[in-house]
């Protein structure tokens, strides 16, 4: 693509020169008509090379603004220099920028700079090169690690924007909406929102795990716990106002807050899902003394059990199971995604509650992937198609 002072200086030479071609054939009709006699007729051959030369003039010039003018937006439109100090602003490292620019060339995409947020210009690009990857003649290897690059761009980008959409009011909660109450002894409760009213919001009583709901007296105040759209972790202080039925569903009433404070911010989108899975316990043996100690993990296979995936993203996870863990505990974690693409991960309990008489909800974050089982997780939770 020629830059904008290339187009500016062929716009001028071509002007000078139309001004000497117009210049010589105008002189010589001019001559021929006024030599000899005053009204001697000139030669038509010479005034018909003369008009050609006139019309192909300004044939070029047209030719030629058309296309400096054109030369002149794109450079407006879009700018190497720019694009990469906006995608250094945003946290893209050298070699993501570079992959942009590329996939920019390649797909001739029209708004460049749309790559830089989270749009559908951004997916559908994305989106298209993982299909051209996956044919790529290249060792497999090299094909995981150019998705996982891309990934990493869409996840990147993802976290700014989500920056700028963080919850501050419970105003702006939604119905059936997730959330937990927190016990001053640490035991939490799960929960659902109800109803989101202007004077008051409602979410359902939380039972405990023999069944029996769990209430506190009209005025006091209980910490509440929830995840947003954008991944993240919102803690709050609310005050009880009542109990009554919402369609049905016997609700605790609950103050409206603006003092929302961000706990945990995940670094991944997380999609809901229900899959079996199986985890192994991991035990670390240790061996020799001083500078020769070694430590060694060793997958107990045979004490493997059996939960259920209910939410996966590229840095974790999070089950059902019958029993409960501790936290710290390292695992061995084996699950499909989609049938037919099995995932293999290792990770550590971060987090453990009991969720029911049955079941114990447990948070796990990944501690080691391949870059094929990453991208089959990803895969799972983005799906550009």
């Amino acid at each position: 693509m020629r830059s904008c002072p290339e187009w500016r200086n062929f716009h001028d030479s071509l002007k000078l020169l139309s001004i000497k071609v117009i210049k010589m054939p105008l002189m010589m009709l001019l001559q021929s008509r006024f030599q000899g006699q005053l009204f001697t007729p000139s030669d038509p051959k010479q005034n018909l090379i003369f008009l050609g030369i006139m019309f192909g003039m300004m044939v070029l010039l047209i030719v030629g603004n058309k296309l400096s003018g054109q030369g002149n937006e794109k450079s407006k439109r879009y700018s190497k220099r720019a694009f990469r100090k906006e995608a250094s602003r945003i946290g893209l490292n050298k070699r993501q920028t570079l992959l942009l620019e590329s996939l920019i060339k390649t797909y001739h995409v029209a708004k460049p700079f749309a790559l830089l947020s989270n749009t559908r210009t951004l997916n559908n690009t994305l989106g298209q090169a993982l299909r051209d990857i996956s044919h790529m003649e290249a060792p497999p290897s090299v094909v995981e690690e150019r998705k996982l690059d891309i990934y990493r761009i869409k996840q990147r980008i993802e976290r700014v924007f989500a920056e700028s959409n963080q919850l501050s009011d419970t105003k702006r909660l939604k119905l059936s909406q997730q959330v937990t109450f927190k016990m001053p002894n640490g035991n939490r409760y799960s929960s659902v929102i109800t109803a989101v009213l202007k004077e008051f919001y409602c979410a359902r009583i939380p039972l405990n795990k023999n069944g029996t709901e769990i209430r506190w007296k009209k005025g006091s105040r209980v910490e509440v716990l929830l995840w947003g759209s954008d991944g993240e972790e919102y803690t709050f202080t609310t005050k009880v106002l009542g109990y009554n039925s919402v369609k049905g569903i016997t609700s605790i009433f609950l103050q409206h807050s603006n003092k929302i404070s961000r706990s945990y911010q995940r670094r991944f989108r997380r999609k809901s899902i229900k899959r079996p899975c199986y985890f192994f316990p991991i035990q670390i043996r240790i061996t020799g003394r001083g500078k020769r100690e070694k430590k060694e993990a060793i997958v107990l296979k045979t004490k493997g059990r059996m939960g259920t995936i209910i939410d996966l993203s590229a840095g974790g996870c999070a089950i059902q199971t019958s029993k409960p863990f501790n936290k710290g505990e390292l695992i061995k974690l084996t699950f499909e995604p989609t049938k037919g693409n099995p995932v293999v991960t290792y990770g550590k309990i971060v987090d453990s509650r009991v969720q029911s008489r049955i079941y114990t909800s447990v948070h796990i974050m990944f501690t080691r992937a391949s870059s094929k089982n990453l991208n089959r997780i990803n895969e799972y939770v983005y799906d550009f198609e």
